[in-house]
């Protein structure tokens, strides 16, 4: 069993697994983990990793590459990376959406996927911060859907379905 430090890492692992869950309940699979990837032949750069801007830091005090990790890929034509925010109770993951925001405008997560944001939990639709990234990605007209709700993930994953374009192993 992982060991966690504090509540939001305990908190986010059990969200990431009920997204898999939730994918996987509406025939679409998730793709979390290195052997996901590998059984749909899909790499991993530009769809579970993401390099930093040019512009950032590129490697690690140790030389290794630094990245980003998204929470899910869904294999569909084009594919969807996944980021989730999940709030059951008020806390600094709200904060974390506005270097998200930078991020999404400097091309982390490059232009040949498509990104969601999807935002859970029950004090999620109350988090200030998570309406403020939504109206500041429209404004800027950044490429990235916020979704809200496991319900709202639903409606996405239905339509995804009905259109029966992802990628079958």
């Amino acid at each position: 069993m992982t060991k966690h430090n504090h509540g939001a890492a305990r908190s986010g692992t059990k969200s990431e697994k009920k997204l898999v869950s939730v994918c996987r309940r509406y025939g679409i699979p998730c793709l979390k983990v290195k052997k996901d990837f590998k059984n749909y032949g899909i790499n991993e750069w530009g769809t579970r990793y993401h390099k930093p801007p040019e512009d950032w830091k590129q490697k690690t005090p140790k030389g290794k590459q630094r990245k980003f990790e998204s929470d899910g890929f869904i294999p569909v034509a084009a594919g969807i990376i996944v980021e989730q925010k999940h709030s059951d109770k008020h806390g600094t993951t709200e904060e974390k959406v506005f270097y998200d925001l930078n991020k999404i405008s400097k091309g982390v997560y490059g232009s040949k996927h498509t990104l969601w944001y999807v935002f859970t939990g029950k004090a999620a639709a109350n988090v200030q911060a998570y309406r403020e990234f939504e109206l500041e990605a429209k404004k800027a007209k950044l490429p990235v859907k916020v979704i809200w709700g496991w319900d709202g993930l639903a409606k996405e994953l239905k339509k995804l379905n009905k259109g029966d374009v992802w990628k079958r192993r």
